[in-house]
């Protein structure tokens, strides 16, 4: 038991574990099932040893914060139980009522076939702007507080001796949040984000010396399931949007050809003008296609006869990659299949989750020699909720459309830069620099808070920092699953309960802490 604490205290330190995920990921490039053709390169590494120790800066820095202005926070009157179950219950409810109104507008209100609008955008995500669709304040409320559900469930598993009755069920239901919103758009990020963060709390848990999991409730049984659940989720939508993607390419090219016509420059005055049938239908094809008009062509395309399958070999496999990812499976991987000890289908899947993890080292190599192409975005790029605001409320704003074709001149639209990648295409190079130095100084802060006192907002940006960094070889850590909102939300009830204490301390208690946070 002393070794797994000794062990969960390493890996629960943000300096440590930021070096043991990135020698990982690199050495996984290097010697992996998926061949990246001079990966990692000098460009990387150097990219990833000066980003890291950007980081290690901000995080002995924070570190410093914490202990010379907000160590004597931790002499706090402990929370009471009432009160902490009070914030649960609040959490979880806003959480759960949140995706409750997110997918009521987006199944109920919003006039298309949700799950078939979420594949098509998964597998041509330049249609967004091609369809109407109706948007309710719902969506946005409901965007406004779904994130709850995140932080909830963090919350309970690392006080879950002090809640009780409805707030440890709620707490636990509001597994629905991040599950509800992984489903609603086809995706599997917002699930894996929250059982990392299952998987830090945990970490932060042994840390601390208590057992993995609170007593009761059979968390160890539901945890287990929770994985395997998404294991089985992660391949079916894996399988199901391959399909999706191959049964409407039709539609799907027609769409995009519909979208060029409309957005291609009308003719200048001089020029020979078009017939009248030709004017016609281009004005046709430049209207926004209706939800309604959207359905009846899913319905179309899925009535027509389903494309030929072709056999699934080493060489299809091969194929598909080439065309698709631009690499190729190492010889071992390739020898498997051909001698059916590895079936074709299930080395796609297992390719593709692997894909999916690993291709943010040769993106960073790519961003980096196409950086002259890039502006900063200053979030536009990692906080997914900006994006739908712009296009919604400020049709005249260009940003998204310019980050779109920056990327795609860069050949890395729709691909995952890692953090450091994320970080520069968002804030440039300097704003870069900023920006994981602030991540380090919260990383630093929060676990020095963790280590030194009983405060819960130190905790709870702990389990979110060593998650973030998990994850850095995806994205960056406002970028992972509206992960912006998650961190806000957690601040905010970390700051309620800290606060709360606070004001339930002696006068000159409160007297010293004011003092001192004047001094930050």
């Amino acid at each position: 038991m002393q070794r797994l604490i000794h062990l969960a205290g390493s890996l629960s330190s943000p300096a440590i574990l930021i070096v043991l995920v990135w020698c990982a990921m690199l050495l996984s490039v290097a010697v992996g099932p998926i061949d990246y053709p001079g990966q990692p390169s000098l460009v990387v590494l150097t990219v990833v040893s000066t980003g890291i120790t950007i980081f290690l800066l901000g995080y002995h820095s924070g570190k410093l914060v914490f202990t010379r202005y907000f160590l004597r926070q931790g002499q706090m009157p402990p929370l009471t139980r009432q009160m902490l179950n009070r914030v649960v219950t609040a959490a979880s409810l806003l959480g759960i009522v949140g995706i409750a109104l997110v997918a009521f507008d987006r199944t109920l209100m919003s006039g298309v076939s949700n799950s078939a609008y979420s594949e098509l955008l998964r597998c041509a995500p330049e249609l967004v702007d091609a369809v109407s669709i109706q948007r309710t304040p719902l969506l946005y409320g409901g965007y406004a507080m779904f994130s709850f559900g995140f932080v909830s469930v963090v919350l309970f598993l690392l006080r879950g001796e002090e809640i009780t009755g409805s707030g440890a069920a709620l707490a636990q239901l509001s597994i629905v949040s991040p599950v509800g919103y992984a489903v609603l758009y086809s995706g599997r990020m917002p699930i894996l984000f929250v059982l990392v963060l299952v998987v830090m709390a945990i970490l932060v848990r042994l840390a601390q010396g208590r057992p993995p999991l609170p007593r009761g409730h059979y968390l160890v049984i539901k945890t287990v399931a929770a994985v395997a659940l998404f294991a089985i989720y992660s391949s079916a939508i894996w399988s199901t949007r391959q399909n999706f993607c191959i049964q409407m390419s039709p539609l799907i090219t027609e769409l995009q050809h519909e979208k060029a016509r409309r957005e291609a420059p009308p003719a200048t005055a001089g020029q020979p003008s078009q017939n009248r049938a030709d004017e016609a239908s281009r004005q046709k094809a430049g209207e926004i296609i209706t939800a309604t008009d959207l359905n009846k062509r899913f319905a179309e395309a899925r009535a027509a006869p389903p494309p030929p399958q072709k056999p699934s070999s080493a060489d299809a496999v091969l194929a598909i990659m080439l065309e698709a990812w631009n690499v190729k499976p190492r010889g071992y991987v390739t020898s498997a299949i051909e001698s059916s000890r590895l079936s074709a289908r299930g080395a796609m899947i297992g390719l593709s989750t692997y894909f999916y993890l690993t291709h943010g080292v040769r993106t960073i190599d790519i961003t980096w020699r196409a950086r002259d192409k890039f502006t900063p975005k200053w979030g536009v790029y990692e906080i997914g909720v900006l994006s739908p605001i712009l296009r919604v409320f400020f049709h005249n704003s260009q940003q998204v459309e310019a980050m779109e074709a920056e990327q795609r001149a860069a050949s890395i639209y729709g691909f995952f830069p890692t953090v450091w990648g994320a970080a520069f295409l968002d804030f440039g190079l300097v704003g870069a620099v900023i920006y994981i130095l602030l991540w380090g100084v919260i990383a630093g802060w929060s676990a020095a808070g963790t280590r030194h006192s009983d405060l819960v907002t130190p905790s709870l940006l702990l389990v979110f920092v060593l998650a973030s960094i998990v994850l850095s070889v995806v994205q960056g850590p406002l970028g992972m699953a509206n992960s912006a909102l998650v961190l806000v939300s957690m601040a905010l009830i970390g700051f309620m309960l800290d606060f709360t204490r606070l004001r339930s301390g002696s006068p000159q208690d409160a007297g010293e802490l004011q003092l001192n946070g004047s001094a930050t």
